[in-house]
């Protein structure tokens, strides 16, 4: 009987080891689930803008392509993107691209031009999984930008 218990007592702190093993390897961003693929991984794919959010209000039209809802970020593997944008009746895109996704600090760099406007946004990454992907920066005049954006590629 001693032995029975002691083998049990064995693996329920197996498994207690195990799940808080598990737990603690996943990766979490402030409004996400913890996710078992690495953020690298999570940040590949198409993705469009679907809300955009200025000094804490939902607005329609920015005035910046690259905000705009309907906007699409293409992310690639080793820091390559993309992004196109729809103005004035056709779609335009940016030639060169690149981001730097810092999944310590839950930050990403992202810097290109589009329609003749540099853009540089060092944003705060509030969630990241297979499906969204929504980021938050300020902007060089002060304004407070909140960017949600859903998957469109398809796993």
């Amino acid at each position: 009987m001693t032995n029975m218990k002691n083998t049990l007592k064995f693996w329920i702190i197996m498994v207690m080891a195990a799940l808080s093993l598990a737990l603690t390897s996943c990766e979490n961003y402030p409004e996400g689930v913890p996710s078992f693929y690495s953020s690298e991984y999570r940040i590949v794919g198409t993705w469009q803008v679907s809300h955009v959010y200025l000094n804490g209000e939902e607005v329609d039209s920015t005035g910046y392509a690259a905000y705009e809802v309907g906007t699409y970020y293409f992310m690639y593997p080793d820091h390559v993107m993309s992004v196109k944008a729809y103005r004035n009746g056709e779609w335009r895109e940016t030639i060169f691209a690149n981001y730097i996704l810092d999944p310590k600090t839950k930050t990403i760099d992202m810097s290109f031009t589009l329609m003749d406007k540099n853009y540089t946004i060092l944003g705060d990454v509030k969630r990241l999984s297979r499906k969204e992907f929504f980021f938050e920066f300020d902007d060089p005049y002060g304004d407070h930008w909140r960017l949600e954006l859903f998957s469109r590629s398809s796993y």
